[in-house]
């Protein structure tokens, strides 16, 4: 949503909302991941960079949580988790996920 629809503020606000939340932005954080449509799939090598620069930057702030509202941000996230040896440590969720998990929702709910 930030890159192309220029929503920025919103989804920090709802993250914000969470009860308990602590909404740590990364550096740089408007900065593309590497995805970027299918980017990642003509610049595969480039993508990559990009995605490693990026997880540097994730684990600066020790989160837990990434949350996106792209989902190809979310798969480019994914699997920066896997690459920077996160797995198990720290999780990738659209923006939507979190808020249905903060209501309440269980998977056979949604």
């Amino acid at each position: 949503m930030t890159n192309v629809q220029k929503v920025v503020r919103e989804p920090l606000e709802l993250l914000r909302r969470i009860p308990g939340a602590n909404v740590r932005e990364m550096a740089n954080a408007r900065h593309c991941c590497g995805s970027a449509g299918i980017y990642n799939v003509v610049n595969y090598r480039e993508s990559m960079e990009l995605l490693d620069w990026k997880m540097a930057a994730v684990q600066e702030t020790e989160a837990a949580t990434i949350v996106t509202t792209n989902p190809g941000c979310l798969l480019q996230m994914k699997l920066g988790i896997q690459r920077a040896g996160m797995a198990g440590r720290v999780r990738a969720v659209h923006l939507v996920e979190l808020l249905a998990e903060a209501a309440g929702l269980s998977e056979a709910e949604k």
